[in-house]
């Protein structure tokens, strides 16, 4: 029995199911093609390449950052709730806290795109005093993004038309702020 070689075969062994084992948990692994060895028939690479994992026929959906579908909120002037996710018409995601008559943000970049690309463009945090209707809000971009602007907003609460709530932007101040009209939605 010699067991200096039944380690090293042992050792060879593992590595190459462990090797073989992370190649099957990634979905995008590309084919490896090896050169041929010297003898070997130039058939020999293109029948390795061939048994390669096949991209599947239907492939997956591309993650989106962060899916907000509109829902229903209904419109109630006397009792005014806003905390929650709101999409933005600039394709910004905003979450939204009212703590009394307070209302709280971060705002977000590129809801439909891929998740590393949420708030890249830009992202914004404000603070807003709720009175009756309106919204004096103020906000500042955050480096998360790549812009760097800030200023004031005047925002109104409203019925949509069809007894839901929603803001819209009635003037600002300060670098300019791309949206204008905020509706509740619920993260998918």
């Amino acid at each position: 029995m010699r067991p200096t070689r039944r380690i090293p075969v042992l050792v060879a062994t593992s590595l190459c199911a462990a090797v073989l084992a992370l190649a099957a948990c990634s979905p995008s692994t590309p084919a490896v093609t090896t050169p041929a060895s010297a003898g070997s028939s130039p058939g020999a690479v293109g029948a390795a390449a061939s048994t390669s994992p096949k991209p599947s026929a239907s492939p997956s959906p591309r993650p989106i950052a962060a899916r907000c579908d509109k829902v229903a909120k209904p419109f109630d002037a006397k009792k005014i709730d806003l905390t929650g996710p709101w999409a933005g018409d600039d394709d910004g995601i905003y979450y939204l806290r009212q703590i009394g008559s307070v209302l709280w943000w971060n705002g977000m970049s590129d809801r439909a795109g891929a998740p590393a690309t949420l708030g890249r463009e830009w992202n914004n945090v404000a603070r807003g005093n709720i009175k009756d209707l309106a919204i004096d809000v103020e906000w500042a971009d955050v480096p998360r993004g790549g812009i760097l602007g800030g200023g004031t907003m005047n925002l109104k609460i409203q019925d949509d038309g069809t007894g839901n709530v929603r803001i819209t932007k009635v003037s600002e101040t300060g670098s300019g702020f791309g949206n204008t009209i905020w509706t509740p939605c619920k993260p998918g």
